[in-house]
């Protein structure tokens, strides 16, 4: 099946999660707040207005200056965003081939990101995302488990209206005879 503008759809959304906030939180007794986008944070603190890249928060993991619980759910973090890029790069790798092959595959990826985006607020803030490290409003989840559920039925209804133009087809010709 070759690539249709629909067929880019997918890809297009997996791109576009990564510029969209994935988390709001607050820091502790109100020490703070901020909103974790996949490839950068933004924080508000009582020490100032930060813009953290996510190879910063990975370069205070590698030097210790971040460990513990947050260094478990930056890990996380960047795995959430590593598999969204993967869903990109994957796509991008695969787009002349058949669409219906890398379609369960693209969005396990997403819903992969999804996931590790929200065991990353877990790890942080304890499984009900509320605790003495502050508070996570995970907002960019249900979003991406969208768009993974988006992949993955997208084609299947391009599918069916293939199915019944190729009949519709085959009993023109069986008219015409």
């Amino acid at each position: 099946m070759p690539i249709t503008t629909r067929s880019l759809l997918p890809a297009l959304l997996a791109a576009v999660l990564l510029l969209l906030p994935a988390n709001i939180y607050a820091i502790g007794n109100g020490i703070g707040a901020g909103l974790r986008f996949p490839l950068f944070l933004y924080q508000d603190t009582a020490y100032g207005a930060s813009l953290i890249p996510v190879w910063r928060e990975i370069s205070y993991v590698a030097s210790g200056t971040i460990s513990g619980r947050s260094a478990v759910s930056i890990l996380l973090w960047v795995l959430g965003t590593a598999l969204l890029a993967a869903a990109i790069v994957y796509f991008a790798a695969r787009r002349k081939d058949c669409y219906e092959a890398a379609r369960k595959t693209l969005a396990l990826l997403v819903a992969g990101g999804a996931a590790a985006y929200l065991l990353s607020c877990v790890a942080q803030y304890g499984p009900t995302l509320h605790g003495p490290a502050g508070f996570a409003v995970p907002v960019g989840v249900p979003l991406i488990l969208a768009v993974a559920g988006y992949i993955m039925t997208v084609e299947e209804d391009d599918e069916l209206e293939d199915e019944e133009k190729e009949g519709d087809y085959g009993e023109e010709v069986e008219e015409e005879q």
